[in-house]
């Protein structure tokens, strides 16, 4: 008996592998590992289930795991730095995406070459209802060997022979391909957020010569140049060309209140009126639902509360709610949309911390969810190409979703799509293509000069400086994946290697010493070695850390836990965890006395006593989105607040501005040991223009 799935083949009988018809070398323990993952296809395996199912439950380090996985990646992946069949599931441990087929030695061949390659295909789930997939906590291995069932099977797969190779004709669809790439706009500056109108052949986007400028509204008339339809103080945040003949946008008051309302423009006259008010803090796409002449758009309550997608009714004013995501954890929500062809269908992109995002696919006759099935993460752009088939991307590339099948297909493999809209027909969409350069600047408070702590055409960001030395630590993609990097003084910098993908770092902090990082990666806390040059997980109990920080010989950490986000403190000596508050807490820092934070949901910067358990609110207006841009140094605070960098002297309350930026803001900034310069993180280009893709058949 053999399983088969893309150009593998694991023959159970002979205990083989064999890649593209050429035999594999294989260990036992990798052998044994992949059956097992064949026998629990799409399924979210733990790394507990794996060392009781394939190790025996004997004591197995987490570096024996990983290698394990990394070694039978090498063998069945075509690139096992961005696999296709073994994926990780964050904060689980690992799905095997494949569904192989258990195939009689004689329909081996056949299976062989009916099988698409690894690079390009991989089935999700098949036939998806509105189900999510399921961590199997009881999962066993299947015996192999076991006869009788083996000939119950036999059997089985005889019955089922000729249906599987009828069935591989709706599988074997041709691949989709770029034929063509061509610009529609050659701007200097940032073009992005495109959408195109096939009746007039006009095109609106937004536009912004500098990243220090707030978007406008422009449109382009077939080869016409690009006009301003909008000169305001306003930053546009999505734009729509609708089939009612009016431009649709969204907007903030600016960048730091964050007022949220849609606009509508009239392209003939340039006439802008108000349509509704989205909140505060919301980033809003839009679409427009020609059939029911509605809007649809995102809306959330406050920032601590995930995205929903809604409908606006423009000839009555109604409101109604289409979606519900969950209200768990720091959960972003249904953070990206599209409208099928029909208006019938809305697709959506539900964020989840635990394993890829989700796609869910919506019945706008009754907001019932159709069907639910896991995606891709950190989606940009998706548009429907026809009734039954998505287009998506992200950070690798362009992938096609069949809705029938439930079949991703890796279109091509890039960093080079964004935003995705219908173009002119259906073979052709409009995406953007963009650079972005982020790097790291000491500012000195001396001399007021600034000098490049890092040279890297990529992103470099989160500046985290030592506590008794100049050290920096900081996340770059300028690899191409997400990385820790740690920097002596006038040094290289070197790469302090994770065993796994990181998919996000949210905070870190070094120790007293500095000869420890700390860092939330993925939702979990880890400790890095200086001098060791290794990462271990601490707390393994909590599943959701966000903020981490150091005070004295302990860390600090925020968690959620119960539906609630508060403070934790951990002791390096003991390893004893107590919580430190109990009416929430989201980022902390600490001199040991006193406890400084801020809150999930509610604005400012707070004080508490650790001794009498007194809470005091120390910076009223600070935003709740501020979680990042404030550090405890001495016995003062420095702190980032509408494009202002300050110092709080908690000795006599003075509050004064140490820098104001002319520009954007940075994310993050960071005050050095001897409080003589700071380190901020800098966009230095932000580049992008709008192309056309002209695709097959």
């Amino acid at each position: 008996m053999h399983y088969a799935f893309g150009s593998i083949t694991v023959d159970l009988e002979k205990v083989e592998i064999q890649k593209n018809n050429v035999h594999v070398v294989c260990e036992p323990r990798i052998f044994e590992l992949l059956v097992f993952f064949c026998n629990h296809p799409q399924e979210a395996i733990s790394r507990e289930q794996l060392i009781t199912q394939v190790w025996g439950g004997r004591v197995v380090s987490d570096a024996a795991v990983n290698r394990a996985i990394g070694e039978l990646r090498k063998l069945i992946e075509d690139t096992p730095s961005s696999p296709i069949w073994l994926k990780t599931v964050s904060k689980v441990g690992y799905i095997f995406t494949a569904c192989p087929t258990l195939l009689a030695p004689h329909n081996l061949s056949d299976a062989v070459n009916t099988n698409t390659d690894s690079s390009n295909q991989a089935q999700i789930l098949p036939q998806p209802k509105a189900t999510d997939i399921k961590i199997n906590k009881s999962a066993t291995l299947f015996s192999a060997f076991n006869l009788t069932a083996l000939g119950i099977i036999i059997l089985l797969v005889i019955v089922g022979v000729s249906f599987y190779q009828s069935s591989q004709s709706s599988i074997q669809q041709p691949l989709l391909k770029i034929l063509d790439r061509q610009p529609k706009t050659a701007l200097q500056g940032s073009a992005f957020n495109p959408s195109f109108d096939p009746h007039t052949q006009g095109l609106v986007f937004l536009y912004r010569a500098s990243a220090d400028d707030y978007a406008q509204l422009f449109m382009q008339q077939a080869d016409s140049p690009p006009i301003t339809m909008t000169h305001d103080s306003y930053y546009y945040t999505d734009v729509i060309y609708a089939a009612d003949g009016f431009i649709y946008a969204s907007r903030l008051n600016n960048l730091q209140q964050r007022e949220c309302e849609i606009v509508k423009l009239d392209p003939a006259t340039k006439q802008l009126d108000l349509v509704l008010n989205c909140g505060q803090r919301v980033v809003t796409q839009l679409a427009f639902d020609q059939h029911s002449k509605r809007l649809i758009y995102q809306y959330r309550p406050s920032i601590s509360e995930p995205y929903a997608i809604y409908a606006y009714q423009l000839d009555t004013g109604r409101k109604q709610q289409l979606t519900h995501p969950k209200q768990i954890g720091n959960n972003l929500g249904d953070y990206l949309f599209s409208l099928s062809t029909k208006n019938q269908i809305l697709a959506v992109v539900e964020y989840s911390d635990n394993g890829a995002d989700n796609l869910k696919l919506i019945d706008l006759n009754d907001n019932s969810i159709i069907a639910k099935v896991p995606f891709i993460d950190n989606v940009y752009g998706l548009v429907w190409r026809s009734d039954h088939h998505l287009l998506a991307s992200n950070s690798e590339g362009l992938f096609e979703f069949d809705i029938n099948t439930s079949i991703l297909t890796t279109v091509e493999k890039s960093d080079q799509f964004g935003r995705l809209a219908a173009g002119d027909d259906l073979s052709s969409i409009i995406t953007e293509r963009s650079q972005t350069t982020i790097n790291i600047f000491r500012h000195s408070l001396q001399d007021s000069s600034s000098v490049a702590l890092t040279a890297s055409s990529w992103i470099s960001q989160q500046p985290t400086l030592g506590n008794k030395s100049n050290i920096l630590a900081f996340k770059s993609n300028r690899t191409g994946k997400e990385k820790v990097y740690i920097q002596s003084e006038n040094q290289a910098a070197y790469t302090a290697e994770f065993d796994d993908d990181i998919e996000h770092i949210s905070a870190m902090a070094w120790s007293v010493n500095d000869q420890d990082l700390i860092a939330s990666i993925n939702n979990h806390l880890y400790r890095y070695s200086v001098k060791n040059r290794n990462w271990q997980q601490l707390a393994k109990q909590f599943s959701q850390v966000h903020h981490v920080a150091y005070s004295q010989q302990s860390i600090l950490f925020s968690a959620e836990v119960n539906n609630q986000w508060n403070i934790w403190q951990l002791s390096s000596e003991t390893g004893e965890i107590s919580q430190l508050t109990t009416k929430g807490g989201y980022s902390a820092q600490s001199n040991g006395q006193q406890l400084y934070f801020t809150k999930f949901n509610h604005s400012g910067l707070y004080q508490l006593d650790l001794h009498t358990g007194s809470e005091t609110l120390l910076i009223n207006d600070f935003p709740i989105a501020g979680w990042r841009h404030w550090q405890l140094r001495d016995s003062k605070i420095y702190y980032l607040l509408d494009k202002k960098y300050k110092e709080l002297n908690l000795k006599n309350s003075e509050t004064q501005i140490l820098f104001e930026f002319t520009g954007r803001m940075p994310n993050n900034c960071n005050m050095a040991y001897k409080h003589h310069f700071f380190a901020c993180d800098q966009i230095e280009l932000s580049q992008s223009n709008i192309w056309q893709l002209q695709l097959s058949e």
